[in-house]
C-alpha cells in the first residue's frame, strides 16, 4: 500500500482563502489513491466534515541526462505527476493545538459540543457512505472560527460497500488512535473508528490518553467551575456520561464497542432529560459543594512553584473539611525533590489544614513549565481519638476504610 504524504498550504482567492494539499511521494504517485479520496471527498457534504472545493492533477514528462558520452548523450522522460487537493480554508488549526486538561482552555460546554460534533461527522459517514475513516485522531479534525469540529484527511479511508468488517495489508496508523485489531490484524471495521473515538473523547475531557479516574476528573472540573463561577448545570452528567462512553469505545473486543447511532442516541437522551431543568448551554453562578465522595477539598489541585536559581520554593496547600466526621490524610509523592510539612495529620469536622510542599533549591530550571512529578493526597474517616503519630501509609489500603485518593499535578 503506498500511502501520501501530505504538504498543506494557505492559497489566496478573490473571495477569500482555500487549503489546497500537495500530495507528495519518493515514487511515482498512485493515482488509484489520489482518485479514490477524490471520489471520496466529492460524495461527502456535512458540517462536521471539511468541505472539499476541487483538485488539481498535472502530468508532464522531464527529461533527465543519464548518459554524457558520445556527441547527443541520452536522456529519459520518466512521468512526472503532480497532484493538488483545495479544501476550505479553517483558521483554528487542528483539535490537537486546542487539547488541555480540566484547569485550562477550552471550557467544558465548548468540549461537549466538540464530542457531538465528531460523533455528528462521523455518523454521516458510517450510515450515509459506508465510509470508515481508519485515521481518526485530533491532527485530522479542524477547528473553525466558531470553533465547530471538522473531519479531514480520508487518504487511506475505506468504503465496505455493505460488508461489516474487511482486511487490508500494508496499515498506515497513528499510535494511540489506531484500534488494535486493525494495528496487529489489518482488520478494519466501523468500530475501528469508534475505538479511535474513545481516545479523542477522553483527550478532551482530561487531555490525557491514560485510563480516566472519574473522580478526580470531576473534582479538577468542579475546581475549573468555581474558579470561574460559570457551571454548566448538566457538567457533572455530561462529564461522567463521556467518559462512560470512551470506556466503552476503547474495549479491546471490537463487539463490545457502541455503534456511533447508539453513542449519538445515549448524548441525545443526556441532553433531553437535563433540558427541561434549564438550558445546558446557560451557566449558573453559585459555587459547588465538594461532591459526596470527597472526604477534603483541597485546593489548588496544581501545585505552582514560580522557579529562582538555587532557592527554596514554598506552595501552600489547603486542606478543607466540611463533613462532620474527623479526616485523616497522608500526602504522598515519588519524587525526593520536595519537602512536604506536614506529610501527613487529621482534619476537625468543619476545620481548615494547611500542609506546606517546597520544591527543593535547584541550579537550573525544569525542562518543562508543566512536569511530570505528581502528589496523592489520601483521605480517609477516623475515630476522633486517633493521634497523628499513628497514621501510616497501609492504614489507607484496608478494605474497610473509604478512602478518597486526590491527584495532584506540578507545574513551575
Amino acid at each position: 500500500m503506498v500511502v501520501l504524504t501530505r504538504q498543506v498550504n494557505q492559497g489566496a482567492l478573490q473571495n477569500g482563502y482555500v487549503a489546497v494539499k500537495k500530495l507528495l511521494n519518493s515514487q511515482t504517485i498512485d493515482d488509484g489513491l489520489f482518485y479514490r479520496e477524490t471520489n471520496f471527498l466529492m460524495s461527502v457534504k456535512h458540517q462536521n466534515i471539511v468541505r472539499f472545493l476541487g483538485y488539481c492533477a498535472n502530468t508532464e514528462n522531464i527529461a533527465i541526462k543519464v548518459d554524457g558520452s558520445g556527441k547527443c548523450g541520452k536522456y529519459l522522460y520518466p512521468e512526472i505527476r503532480e497532484r493538488l487537493l483545495c479544501f476550505e480554508y479553517i483558521s483554528n488549526g487542528s483539535l490537537h493545538n486546542h487539547l488541555t486538561d480540566e484547569l485550562r482552555g477550552l471550557e467544558w460546554h465548548t468540549r461537549y459540543q466538540t464530542i457531538k460534533g465528531i460523533c455528528d461527522g462521523l455518523q454521516y459517514l458510517h450510515k450515509e457512505k459506508d465510509i470508515v475513516h481508519m485515521d481518526l485522531k485530533p491532527d485530522n479534525i479542524l477547528m473553525d472560527d466558531l470553533m465547530i469540529p471538522k473531519i479531514t484527511d480520508f487518504g487511506i479511508s475505506k468504503q465496505l460497500d455493505g460488508i461489516s468488517q474487511a482486511v487490508t495489508r500494508g496499515c498506515h496508523v497513528s499510535l494511540g488512535y489506531c484500534a488494535p485489531e486493525y494495528l496487529h490484524r489489518g482488520q478494519v471495521s466501523f468500530k475501528s473508528d469508534i475505538f479511535s473515538l474513545g481516545v479523542i473523547i477522553i483527550d478532551l475531557v482530561t487531555g490525557r490518553k491514560e485510563d480516566p479516574d472519574t473522580k478526580n476528573v470531576l473534582r479538577r472540573w468542579r475546581h475549573r467551575w468555581n474558579r470561574s463561577a460559570t457551571y454548566p448545570p448538566s457538567g457533572y452528567q455530561q462529564v461522567t456520561e463521556c467518559i462512560e462512553i470512551a470506556a466503552r469505545c476503547v474495549s479491546h473486543d471490537p463487539k463490545k464497542r457502541p455503534y456511533i447511532s447508539d453513542i449519538i442516541r445515549q448524548l441525545d437522551e443526556l441532553d433531553s432529560t437535563n433540558g427541561h431543568v434549564n438550558n445546558a448551554n446557560e451557566p449558573t453562578f453559585s459555587l459547588i459543594s465538594p461532591y459526596p465522595w470527597e472526604l477534603l477539598d483541597i485546593d489548588p489541585l496544581e501545585l505552582h512553584f514560580p522557579f529562582e536559581a538555587n532557592k527554596r520554593i514554598p506552595c501552600l496547600l489547603q486542606l478543607s473539611n466540611m463533613r462532620d466526621d474527623y479526616i485523616a490524610f497522608y500526602v504522598q509523592t515519588s519524587s525526593g525533590q520536595y519537602l512536604i510539612e506536614p506529610s501527613k495529620g487529621i482534619v476537625p469536622p468543619q476545620s481548615k489544614s494547611n500542609v506546606i510542599i517546597t520544591f527543593q533549591a535547584q541550579k537550573m530550571a525544569p525542562h518543562r513549565m508543566r512536569n511530570k512529578d505528581e502528589f496523592i493526597v489520601r483521605c480517609t474517616m477516623v475515630n476522633e481519638d486517633l493521634m497523628t503519630e499513628s497514621i501510616t501509609v497501609d492504614m489507607f489500603d484496608e478494605e474497610s476504610k473509604v478512602v478518597d485518593d486526590v491527584s495532584l499535578t506540578v507545574a513551575f
